[in-house]
């Protein structure tokens, strides 16, 4: 594993967008406890290292970045092409290859009379700032995307040992993915919980497991020789956590309102609607959330004006700027209509609503914009 020197680190200022993940061991420091001598102990964790290591490196186009304690933190580089699809695959396959060489590897361990391994794997894709370290000749990895996904992987809550867990945006991208066998015929996807951001924002997580004895590979009249009761039970309850069965597209609204209570009865007036909506009162939030998108097809971005750090005009330029077909929808308490029409450029007076929002008037407009 990398040593890295006392030359420090210099950020070079790049990134890039890519498919990031952790590897844990699990209940790791209980397990040395109960070992005899050092030597058991550098056993262990060597065996650990290395051995996850080796598979990442040979077997996927990964490269490993470091090992954290008894953590690895390991990327894809050839996943940044998001149409890529069989650099997604070996990046799954990767992780379920480790899985599967775990049971080989303890039985090694049990005949060193040395406690067995369990992992706990979170994925996930965004923006990862590149930066140099110790001879400026290895690289390192920062980022609220590797920040997210690390916590997703400590989260007893979210993470289960054992199994692999992936963040909203590798699964959007994984969703957006034609109907390609290698994805969808491999692999299905059930909702394992968010992740409490802040106060407004939580964060999608789902659980990855392989068709081969899963309802993707069954028919109603014999599902029940091939799920085990837990599953059956929960195929029965909600058929639609088990998603890929075919491509769907849904189409998004992100709002951005400092003001809670209107953020809540524009949620409450899209209800009916079948849109993905997310809502942020931070306006700098809300722009990390959309540069870290993979793509921006169907979206509507609904801004109020008067709001702390950015304003509605300043993330408008923004967003604008990230991607210009993105959609905006105005909502304002001011009565400076005509102001904006002549100084935001692109915007027609469909796209700015006065407050207190007519919820027909608001659903309307919304539907135009988006179909």
């Amino acid at each position: 594993m990398k040593n890295f020197s006392s030359k420090g680190i210099r950020f070079s200022g790049d990134s890039i967008k890519s498919c990031v993940g952790f590897i844990d061991l699990v209940d790791s420091t209980k397990n040395i406890a109960t070992m005899d001598g050092l030597e058991n102990i550098r056993i262990y964790y060597s065996k650990f290292i290395n051995s996850v290591s080796s598979l990442i490196s040979s077997n996927s186009d990964g490269k490993v970045i470091k090992n954290i304690g008894d953590c690895i933190l390991f990327y894809f580089p050839k996943t940044s092409d998001i149409n890529d699809v069989n650099s997604f695959q070996k990046a799954i396959e990767c992780c379920f290859k480790i899985l599967d060489e775990r049971y080989k590897i303890n039985n090694e361990l049990s005949k060193q009379h040395l406690p067995p391994f369990n992992y706990r794997i979170s994925m996930d894709y965004g923006v990862l700032d590149l930066a140099l370290v110790g001879d400026y000749s290895q690289t390192d990895l920062f980022g609220s995307t590797i920040n997210l996904c690390s916590k997703i992987n400590s989260s007893s809550s979210l993470s289960i040992p054992n199994e692999i867990i992936i963040g909203d945006n590798l699964y959007r991208i994984l969703k957006s993915f034609p109907t390609v066998a290698a994805i969808v015929n491999n692999y299905y996807f059930t909702s394992s919980g968010e992740y409490k951001i802040s106060d407004t924002n939580r964060y999608s997580t789902y659980n990855v497991r392989r068709t081969n004895n899963c309802v993707m590979s069954i028919t109603k009249n014999n599902k029940k020789n091939f799920l085990t009761k837990k599953q059956l039970s929960l195929f029965e309850k909600d058929e639609k956590r088990f998603l890929f069965h075919k491509k769907i597209d849904v189409k998004r609204v992100i709002i951005v309102d400092d003001e809670q209570d209107d953020l809540f009865t524009f949620r409450m007036f899209l209800r009916a609607y079948d849109y993905n909506i997310t809502s942020f009162t931070d306006s700098l939030i809300a722009l990390n959330y959309i540069r870290d998108l993979p793509d921006f097809n169907d979206l509507l971005v609904v801004l109020d004006i008067r709001m702390k750090d950015l304003n509605g005009f300043q993330l408008h330029q923004q967003i604008k700027s990230i991607d210009p077909t993105i959609k905006i929808l105005f909502v304002t308490a001011l009565d400076i209509l005509d102001e904006l029409l002549s100084i935001v450029p692109g915007i027609s007076k469909e796209q700015i609503m006065r407050k207190p929002i007519d919820e027909k008037i608001f659903t309307n407009t919304v539907n135009r914009l988006l179909n």
